[in-house]
This record gives C-alpha cells, structure tokens and sequence, in this order.
C-alpha cells in the first residue's frame, strides 16, 4: 500500500486523499515523464505530456520532480526502494540553476524552510507571510528568482496572501514565479498550468483584465492536455476567458 498509492488531489493540485489503482501502479518511475495523472473526483486518468511512439514505455514521476538530484533520489530511495537512473537523474539536470545565488544567501531560506512549512501547517498566515517576506527581502538580488529555495519561499509568501486576502501582495509574488515555472516545466505539466490560473485569477479580480486573459489563454493550453477538454478546470479556463473578453468589450464600447 506505501509503495503502490497514489496521493488524490482535486483540479487544482491540492491533496484530497490516497488510494490505489492496481492497474496505473504498474506504470514505472521518470523524474521526466512522459505522462501525468489527473484526478476528477476519485478517477484517475492518465494523460501524455507529449506525442510518445509506439515502442517508448509510458512513465510517471512518483515525487514532485521540482527538486535537486540527491533529495529525489533520497526520496525513492527512502519511500519507494529503488535508485533512480533516469536520464535526468544521471545528467543533474537543472541542479546547477536550482542552486545559482550566492549559497551564503540561499542557505538562510533552506534553513527556514522547515519552520515555514510548520507554519503552513498550522494555517499561521500572518506568521508564514511576515517571515517569508522578511527572509526575500533580506536575501534580495544575492539570490535569483531561480534558485529553488527562494522559489519555495516565494509560493509559500503566495500562498499566505491570498489567504489573507492581500490581492496585490499575492499577484506581485505570483507573477515572480511564472518565468522560473516555465524555466522548470518546459513541457505542459499541470503544476505549471495550475500556477498561471492562479495568477490569472488575481489579475481578473484586481481588474488587469487584459493582463488576465493572455494569462488564462497560456494556461488553458497547458490545462486542456494536462486534464482534458472535459475536466472541470478546462472548462473553468474557458469561462474566465470569456468573461474577460466580454468585460473588455464593455470597456471598449463605454470608452467610445
């Protein structure tokens, strides 16, 4: 049951519950997969990222594979017993960009981390938001936007502010985070295509409309291969689309 769960989530990524599906736990492990699972209620599907040719093996990634080598592989190690010789794995990749800064920088944000995720946790959003804030600020340009650790705070500061309702704080950290997602997911992958709904979502409420529908437009192109033309989140993408070029209408046409 450890090794063959999958961890459930709904549309937009956020862990529902387990369970197993014998047949998907048969899929081997890529730390770059040719293949992700989404989830619409307790179904499971399994969707390609990209056109795969009839001898190539179908693959998922058991972990969330935004991490560097050695903790992936600790982790498959520890969680799923097996060395991962992926082609990823064995080249390093993106460990060198995972790690740019100056390390005496980003080794303050890897040590607060643990503490910022207790404070997740326990849903202490004031806390979380005032000491992510504190850490990036202090960091400043000594740590690029791409290095992991100041990526992780920077979600974490996001997370925080919509949940303290701190719309413009929200989309600022949100919007820092798009071009590193895209630097990470080169190829649609939901993680990415969640990322920009959410961004997209503070533009439309903080009336950057135009802003709001290029953004949903590069999510829904992520979304509808990641999850679907009939999930809901598609279908969700779409509607925001058209309400924001209905609202762009009634701007044109009050501004004539």
């Amino acid at each position: 049951v450890t090794c063959n769960c999958f961890t459930i989530s709904d549309g937009e990524l956020q862990e529902t519950g387990v369970g197993l599906y014998p047949s998907l736990s048969l899929l081997n492990h890529d730390c770059w997969p040719n293949c992700v699972m989404v989830f619409e209620g307790r179904k499971l599907q399994l969707r390609a990222l990209r056109d795969i040719s009839s001898a190539e093996e179908l693959t998922i990634s058991y972990i969330e594979t935004l991490a560097l080598t050695e903790d992936r592989l600790r982790q498959l190690e520890d969680q799923y017993h097996f060395t991962c010789r992926c082609q990823r794995c064995d080249s390093r990749d993106k460990d060198e960009l995972m790690l740019i800064g100056k390390e005496a920088s980003w080794h303050q944000l890897k040590e607060a981390l643990p503490r910022m995720e207790r404070l997740k946790a326990d849903s202490d959003w004031g806390a979380l938001l005032e000491s992510c804030s504190r850490l990036l600020s202090a960091v400043g340009g000594d740590v690029p936007d791409e290095n992991l650790y100041k990526l992780r705070m920077t979600d974490m500061a996001l997370d925080a502010s919509i949940h303290l309702g701190h719309w413009e704080e929200a989309l600022r950290y949100g919007q820092k985070t798009l071009p590193v997602y895209r630097q990470y997911y080169p190829e649609p992958h939901p993680v990415h295509g969640v990322q920009l709904m959410r961004v997209g979502k503070l533009q439309h409420y903080l009336e950057h409309i135009e802003d709001a529908l290029e953004t949903f437009k590069q999510a829904y192109e992520i979304i509808k291969l990641t999850h679907g033309d009939d999930h809901p989140l598609t279908t969700d993408m779409l509607r925001k689309m058209d309400e924001c070029r209905h609202e762009l209408e009634q701007q044109s046409s009050h501004s004539r």
